[in-house]
């Protein structure tokens, strides 16, 4: 069974803000606003501890050492390698394991919406949380396609305003809806 057929959109009109699940639930959609408020309130979280880790060893790697063999450069290098790897582990933390548990992240919980298992209607689990986050933000991740990652990210991103639930590539990938609460 598709996504197509789990999904019903309320009435017969074209993005009517609700959806008919399988489960016969009917539930609210969030609109695109409230999707990229949460998103927006993530990225700040998200970014921040890095963006401290990568301005105090850049910091310290302009103060040149006489007793270290790493160029100046090199220690920026490292800096801002280190801030790369530092955003991917908190990201993957901070956004998979509560949307699998809980179904929010804290932008979304400020905002007061959630993903959802288009299936069941529930909390959409490890798997499809993963699968969500891969989607989306994996591409922004491959060394030397950061340009065309960017693109694809916005492409998910703007898609969700051209689908009748409200869903970007990364939601239907994983086969999940974000509602309000």
């Amino acid at each position: 069974m598709t996504d197509s057929d789990r999904l019903r959109v309320s009435g017969d009109e074209w993005q009517s803000g609700w959806a008919r699940l399988a489960s016969g639930q009917t539930v609210q959609l969030a609109r695109p606003v409230e999707r990229l408020g949460a998103r927006t309130l993530d990225a700040v979280i998200v970014t921040a501890p890095a963006g401290i880790w990568a301005f105090i060893r850049g910091r310290d790697a302009l103060v040149v050492d006489e007793g270290t063999n790493i160029t100046t450069l090199g220690a920026l290098v490292l800096a801002a390698f280190g801030a790369f790897l530092l955003t991917a582990l908190v990201d993957v933390v901070y956004e998979v394991v509560p949307t699998a548990v809980w179904g929010q992240t804290l932008g979304k919980r400020i905002l007061r919406i959630r993903v959802v298992d288009v299936a069941s209607g529930g909390v959409p689990g490890w798997r499809k949380s993963l699968g969500r986050w891969a989607v989306l933000i994996l591409p922004l991740a491959v060394p030397y396609v950061q340009i065309p990652g960017a693109l694809f990210f916005l492409l998910c991103v703007l898609t969700i305003g051209h689908e009748p639930f409200y869903r970007g590539w990364h939601d239907k990938a994983a086969g999940t809806l974000v509602i309000k609460t």
